[in-house]
């Protein structure tokens, strides 16, 4: 090992005790400050006896095109979730796209596809105990 290495000094008491091996001139300076528990904005020890808060943490689930069983946050209850499907923006827009391509044609009817299977249309999630709205998924 050469000298540049850096080596750690412990103190404890008034006594070095040296985890290393080249440790030269090393003061009580050179340690950093000892570490308490103090409230740093009134510089008072922690409240102890106080009582003990806990929180239950819910993680959402993802959301699918069939219903999922999830903790609905109304009413704090494990339901499988109501799925209604109902057209969005992109199933309009994908109906307007196919009836554009078809006019020539003359199968504009095609354009009625996309309203047709719950594929093309959003999905969302309802509480099935309380009809609290839980989320939407859409594969579009």
């Amino acid at each position: 090992m050469s000298n540049h290495e850096v080596n750690f000094a412990v103190a404890r008491d008034s006594e070095m005790v040296q985890l290393g091996v080249n440790i030269q001139n090393h003061t009580h300076q050179d340690l950093p400050p000892p570490y308490t528990i103090t409230d740093p904005i009134n510089n008072q020890p922690p409240v102890t006896g106080q009582p003990v808060v806990h929180q239950t943490i819910y993680v959402q689930q993802t959301l699918k095109n069939s219903p999922i069983y999830t903790n609905c946050p109304s009413c704090h209850k494990s339901t499988l979730t109501t799925v209604q499907f109902v057209n969005s923006k992109k199933t309009h827009m994908l109906a307007g796209f196919i009836c554009g391509l078809t006019t020539w044609c003359m199968l504009c009817c095609l354009a009625t596809i996309p309203y047709a299977f719950s594929t093309f249309k959003t999905a969302d999630h309802y509480c099935s105990n309380c009809n609290y709205y839980l989320g939407s998924y859409s594969k579009l």
